[in-house]
């Protein structure tokens, strides 16, 4: 009975997903859903390919999954994976639908499942990957996600459920890196970058959880990102297997059980320093030699929808996703623009819910986000444009930014208008992962600003 009962899921999802892919509907996941509601065990009977990788972790799951499924893609394999961000039973099983032909027989050399934390209890023991990233933990949306130790209790169930699995964990999380006590692991870390010395204001690994001390961190690169120990209990991080131990401009070291190798750094933001880590740390498990993995690497980029860099008119326009609702996330993003000790402007455009009757936003986390990075003398001005922007005007004054340095609008297309070109040499736009194309509209209209700008100079 449930055989016949998958084989009807299957053809119907295959019909269903032919039929988007037809109409120009490719990135939709109701094709998984129809296969998902005639057959909930679905993933667990749908055959998996040579190769099946999931992803998971607050922050970080797709720039990885992306640029793996793209790393895979060099190699000259065939690869099924959601590039939107599919993170769900769902999406899951759409991404399995295109891996698959009418005989449940596997049509792709690997999958790459993005998933979320959450579901993984029950995604992992049906699809029991080969590999599962768990990239980092920490605290997330309060519509979402509960406390994050909730969450890694969630993980571990996972874990538990596919005990085969080889898991790449980060050393320098303490919310993670002890998920996993009977998988197979291998961890990755990053060497001191040297953070700013403001104290963030939300701290998710203020005690032991085995004895309850105080951890104490050899350095902390960004939020309870570090090497930890206990005082107490003597509790401590793991040794990476494949730690980032310097870097320039154009590339990263990796000490490695085997050597020391360079590889070629796809941004300097310590948030992807370490998703790349995770990436080598994949590749290099999976027999791939240093070489084979650095020439590929030269070759892929990270995901336009998270990070994009143009030049104009001598200006640098950089777009950069800050999660709306993701303290975390957005902090890190906003450490890094402090980082850069560059003369520049930013445009600010955040809202995670953009203005609905039927919705509404809680706007707490922007308390928990760490503004006051923001309150430094290279930037110039920042321009707030969205629904919540008074929201995010209140909270960059009370994180001490001058009221003359902020320019503020509803409308987020505006915000172009406003952006002063003198004296500075890039322009940071701050947007949400739901507010991708906004991004991208302010960025252009930057640029024909500028272009517009240096024309008539030169005249």
């Amino acid at each position: 009975m449930k055989k016949i009962q998958f084989f009807i899921a299957l053809w119907a999802g295959k019909l269903f997903l032919w039929w988007y892919k037809k109409t120009g509907h490719t990135q939709n996941d109701r094709p998984g859903m129809v296969s998902m509601r005639l057959c909930f065990d679905f993933l667990k009977y749908v055959a998996k390919p040579e190769l099946t990788i999931a992803v998971s972790g607050t922050n970080g799951k797709t720039t990885i999954s992306c640029v793996t499924a793209n790393l895979l893609r060099e190699q000259g394999k065939t690869v099924s994976y959601n590039d939107w961000g599919a993170n769900h039973h769902a999406g899951h099983a759409r991404c399995m639908l295109d891996a698959v032909d009418i005989f449940n027989r596997p049509t792709k050399d690997a999958v790459i499942i993005e998933m979320d934390e959450l579901i993984s209890p029950i995604g992992i023991p049906k699809l029991k990957p080969d590999y599962l990233i768990i990239s980092n933990l920490a605290r997330d949306s309060m519509e979402r996600n509960a406390h994050p130790e909730y969450i890694a209790a969630q993980l571990k169930k996972a874990a538990e459920g596919s005990p085969d699995t080889v898991l790449i964990l980060n050393a320098d999380d303490p919310l993670s890196c002890f998920i996993g006590e009977h998988n197979r692991r291998i961890y990755f870390g990053v060497f001191d970058q040297q953070t700013h010395s403001l104290p963030p204001l939300a701290n998710d690994f203020r005690v032991c959880p085995r004895c309850g001390a105080k951890p104490v961190y050899r350095y902390r690169n960004y939020r309870h990102i570090g090497p930890f120990s206990c005082p107490g209990c003597g509790l401590q991080s793991p040794k990476p297997d494949y730690f980032v131990a310097g870097m320039d401009a154009q590339q990263i070291r990796v000490n490695e059980p085997t050597g020391v190798f360079d590889y070629p750094i796809l941004s300097p933001a310590v948030h992807n320093l370490y998703n790349l880590a995770a990436i080598i740390s994949l590749f290099r498990d999976m027999g791939l030699a240093p070489d084979t993995i650095a020439q590929e690497l030269a070759k892929v980029s990270l995901p336009v929808s998270r990070e994009s860099h143009q030049v104009v008119g001598g200006i640098e326009l950089i777009t950069q996703v800050a999660k709306g609702q993701n303290p975390t996330a957005t902090s890190t993003v906003f450490e890094n623009v402090a980082k850069d000790r560059s003369e520049k402007e930013i445009v600010l455009m955040l809202d995670d819910i953009f203005k609905d009757p039927n919705k509404t936003e809680t706007v707490a986390w922007i308390y928990d986000t760490d503004y006051e990075y923001l309150n430094d003398p290279t930037i110039h001005r920042i321009v707030i444009g969205g629904e919540r922007y008074l929201d995010h005007r209140l909270r960059l004054l009370l994180a001490g930014v001058p009221a003359e340095k902020l320019v503020y609008m509803r409308d987020v297309y505006e915000t172009a208008d406003h952006v002063d070109l003198h004296g500075i040499s890039k322009i940071y736009i701050l947007h949400d992962v739901n507010s991708i194309t906004r991004g991208k509209k302010v960025r252009d209209a930057i640029a024909q600003r500028i272009a517009s700008e240096r024309s008539t100079e030169t005249k």
